[in-house]
């Protein structure tokens, strides 16, 4: 810090065992009555304090219209093409399983009508063949039994003249020997053919006649033959449907080459009406989808202004698509300008904390005669309401106070350093000796008041210290008593003074009252956040603990006992967040025997 009218000479490096470890500093320049000296303004970041500070976040800025990613090179169809070729295949599909079941169908048909044709006509020929069977077999009997052969051929003969599709008769007696033939190339047997040519039963055969298929019906002949009984023999011709099958075949791929025909016009149809309706619909939807993704490569490039328009026609989630894209870059909009207003109050809050830390003593301990002087200030956040101060008055005479600004953060930080500065300032507006410690908090108050104008209020403790015989004068508004630990006695004791919170009132009244430090003495100030600090059930760190930590550790150095003590605190609140500031500032009284 810059100080004022400061004779305070830094401490000789006594214990370097018990150095502090290297914290963050900010380097200025203190005058001394020798010259000038580096002094730091210290953040705590080693293993003594009780916390650090989350480092503030780093704004990061949109990217740049050449950090987008390389759209061009994203290979593909686009949304319009999958949409008509989709389409086309699978209208193409149907209209193929359509065209296949049509003539499947017509095949099916077609085969049906020639299975019951066929059922049909030879239904009738069986029909027929047992009607020309019997008359032949009852005309047959008589002249079988007479042996009146000629009349039978004529009878053979005469059924083959009169219908066309019997293209055969033939009679056999009991014996199987051929007596009438219609045939007119047939030769009679002389001797009886076997019996068991054939059976004497009736039945319906398929065979071939002159390369022709026929059914071969047979009917017995009873004709009261001692040898048994005759047979008619019909071969009844399959030329007629064979015929019909072949005209039902011809009809059936005519039909199915029209149906197959017509079925791909349609097809051809439906491809092109649903290739136009097609394009026209994709066209539709991904227009807007196009426009919503130059929107987004526009927001992505940084235009924070880029907005979709309406999406009519392309469905209700395109249109719901745009409107969430318009909320969102609406959202990002506010978002990045919050974090604009946040980066900017974060690089406000670090030039605070540079330039409180500028004004705070530093780190190092400061030996003033028998009085060794050495204090810290641990923020909860990144600027802290808590501040100290050491300077000298005069050749004898020390001046150390301490504060605590209501709350904590950049306001708080803000009025802390006004009062630093301000209590600085009180030193050099009347002589030396006309100060003392009602004059300083009385004009600390009235500073206090006039910058925070009644809103923010502190507590604060004030010595001045005669190093040459120990007298110390004293006073406070609302903060903690300090302890007094005697190291050869063993006593605790505290300096108490009363007085109002400072700032409330410029008007406010402050006492002062006076003490004899003894050789040995070692005096304790601190702020409410260091007996404040909790464990993790809920308990206050107290004084009682503080004073037990003084104790223990009194034998220590000014600096090494400030350490002591808020390593402690910040054993006991392990892993607990640090609700306070926290500032320890310890003088040791020792002069020489």
């Amino acid at each position: 810090m810059s100080s004022t009218n400061t004779r305070l000479k830094p401490a000789p490096e006594d214990e370097p065992d018990s150095a502090p470890p290297p914290a963050e500093r900010t380097g200025t320049r203190e005058v001394t009555a020798t010259g000038t000296r580096d002094v730091t303004a210290t953040r705590l970041t080693g293993p003594l304090g009780l916390g650090q500070a989350e480092a503030t976040s780093t704004l990061i800025a949109p990217l740049e219209a050449g950090e987008l990613p390389n759209v061009a090179a994203i290979k593909g169809p686009r949304l319009d093409q999958l949409l008509l070729l989709t389409t086309i295949a699978l209208v193409v599909l149907i209209v193929g399983l359509l065209a296949a079941l049509s003539v499947a169908s017509t095949q099916a048909q077609f085969e049906e009508t020639a299975r019951r044709s066929t059922e049909r006509i030879q239904e009738q020929a069986r029909e027929l063949g047992r009607t020309v069977g019997q008359t032949i077999a009852l005309t047959s009997a008589t002249n079988l039994r007479d042996n009146n052969y000629a009349f039978l051929e004529e009878v053979a003969g005469s059924v083959v003249k009169s219908n066309p599709n019997i293209l055969r008769v033939q009679i056999f007696d009991p014996d199987g020997v051929r007596m009438a033939d219609s045939a007119p190339d047939a030769k009679k047997e002389p001797a009886p053919e076997p019996a068991t040519a054939r059976t004497v039963e009736r039945r319906l055969v398929e065979a071939f006649y002159q390369n022709q298929p026929v059914f071969e019906i047979q009917e017995p002949i009873d004709y009261g033959s001692s040898s048994g009984k005759g047979l008619v023999v019909l071969s009844y011709s399959l030329g007629a449907l064979q015929k019909q099958l072949e005209v039902l075949e011809q009809d059936k791929r005519a039909t199915v080459r029209s149906n197959t025909v017509r079925m791909l016009g349609l097809g051809l149809g439906f491809v092109v009406l649903a290739g136009v309706i097609a394009a026209f619909q994709s066209r539709r939807i991904t227009r807007p989808l196009g426009m919503l993704t130059g929107k987004v490569m526009q927001l992505a490039a940084g235009d924070l202004g880029a907005r979709a328009g309406t999406a009519r026609g392309a469905g209700r989630e395109v249109a719901t698509l745009g409107v969430v894209f318009n909320h969102m870059a609406e959202r990002i909009k506010v978002l990045l300008d919050d974090v604009r207003a946040k980066a900017q109050l974060e690089r406000e809050v670090s030039l605070a904390r540079t330039v409180q830390e500028t004004l705070l003593p530093g780190r190092d301990a400061v030996q003033v005669g028998p009085v060794r002087i050495a204090g810290l200030v641990v923020t909860a956040d990144a600027c802290g309401g808590d501040w100290w101060f050491r300077a000298g008055l005069d050749e004898r005479r020390v001046v150390i106070g301490i504060g605590d600004v209501t709350g904590h953060g950049l306001s708080t930080s803000l009025v802390a350093t006004s009062a630093t500065s301000g209590f600085a300032s009180a030193m050099t507006l009347r002589e030396p000796s006309q100060v003392n410690a009602q004059m300083l908090i009385t004009a600390l108050n009235v500073t206090l008041a006039n910058v925070g104008r009644g809103e923010h209020q502190m507590s604060s403790a004030l010595a001045v210290i005669d190093v040459s015989n120990g007298y110390i004068d004293y006073a406070a508004g609302a903060h903690p008593s300090p302890l007094v630990f005697n190291r050869n006695s063993g006593q605790v004791a505290s300096l108490p003074a009363r007085g109002p919170l400072l700032g409330a009132s410029v008007t406010s009244q402050f006492t002062s009252r006076q003490a004899q430090l003894r050789p040995g003495d070692v005096v304790v100030w601190y702020t409410d956040g260091l007996t404040e600090s909790r464990d993790g059930s809920g308990r206050l760190y107290g004084t009682q603990r503080l004073a037990a930590a003084v104790q223990a550790n009194a034998h220590l150095s000014a600096e090494a006992l400030r350490d002591a003590l808020l390593a402690d605190a910040r054993a006991y609140s392990a892993g607990q967040p640090q609700r306070d500031d926290i500032t320890v500032v310890v003088a040791e009284f020792s002069p020489v025997a």
